[in-house]
């Protein structure tokens, strides 16, 4: 990914600052309990994993980026299945990110290098598809998320947009561009439908925002640092039953934890240091409070039981 000068600068000051782990003062902090890792599916290793759904009955579905397919495992973490596989065909993957899952349990995949969105049924087989396209061409989608309505909703890298499609991959809307005022993206990830409300993870602009589903921006979590309460490289967002938003951040490698007024609360570790994982992408937190956080460089999706 091209870096402009702004950036580089950004870069280095950040590498001359002390993350959250290095502050010498103790911050905020809860321990969450280790309960398990998941390592493998029914087919290997999983290779770089990139993101984690919660469907329905429990089952917990992860994008194994690095082997282009999809990773079925019960709220146990045992393996159950995978499906899809390298190519274009239907069905088929190449650089999957993201993944959501609908009311009714249909898993919607972001197949980032074949540019599409596909559909797949609670075990895995295709339903359907359709390409990301934007008012100006294909786009490549970093992640998918299905409102109660129906509507899909998608983060675009290559337009720094959101858009929203219909049930039948229509294009309803997009907004965003990119750019750094409020309601534009630089490299929009991660994105979950809560309440109501669209939160997308805005990377480079190291925030969370938050939106209407008409678009209409609700406010941001989140500021440029390496301190508690900011971001400098946030990769997964999920909120828990209490309407608690739970930020991963890749380059301090630590998830932080904002109150329902999207205040700072505290960071994931104990004794007033992060409990640090490595590079965290994408988590989602099920009905029991447990959180699946995919540790990317770690090969693993790590489960916790939340305090």
């Amino acid at each position: 990914m091209y870096l402009s000068l702004a950036n580089c600068v950004l870069l280095v000051v950040a590498l001359l600052l002390p993350p959250l782990s290095g502050h010498a003062a103790a911050i905020a902090t809860k321990t969450p309990r280790h309960l398990l890792d998941i390592k493998s599916s029914t087919e290997g290793a999983l290779l770089l994993p990139t993101d984690v759904a919660i469907g329905s009955g429990g089952n917990v579905y992860v994008v194994d980026s690095g082997n282009d397919r999809i990773a079925i495992f019960d709220a146990s973490g045992k393996p159950l299945a995978t499906f899809g596989g390298s190519g274009s065909g239907r069905g088929q993957l190449r650089a999957p990110i993201g993944i959501g899952v609908d009311r009714s349990g249909k898993i919607y995949v972001a197949d980032a290098g074949n540019r599409r969105i596909q559909i797949f049924s609670v075990n895995g087989r295709f339903v359907s598809d359709f390409p990301v396209k934007g008012k100006k061409g294909l786009v490549k989608p970093v992640d998918v998320a299905v409102a109660d309505n129906g509507n899909i909703y998608v983060t675009g890298n290559s337009n720094h947009q959101l858009m929203v499609f219909s049930g039948s991959g229509r294009l309803l809307r997009q907004w965003g561009g990119e750019g750094t005022s409020d309601g534009q993206f630089r490299y929009p990830g991660t994105l979950v439908i809560r309440n109501g409300l669209v939160y997308v993870v805005d990377v480079l602009n190291t925030r969370v925002q938050v939106f209407e589903p008409s678009g209409k921006l609700r406010f941001h979590i989140g500021e440029w640092g390496v301190g508690p309460g900011q971001m400098f490289r946030p990769k997964g967002v999920a909120l828990d039953h209490q309407g608690r938003a739970y930020v991963t951040d890749s380059y301090m490698d630590l998830v932080q934890v904002f109150d329902r007024s999207y205040r700072f609360a505290y960071v994931l570790g104990s004794g007033g240091k992060p409990r640090s994982f490595t590079a965290p992408a994408g988590l989602a937190i099920d009905g029991s409070n447990r959180m699946f956080v995919a540790e990317m460089l770690e090969h693993k999706v790590s489960v916790y039981q939340l305090p």
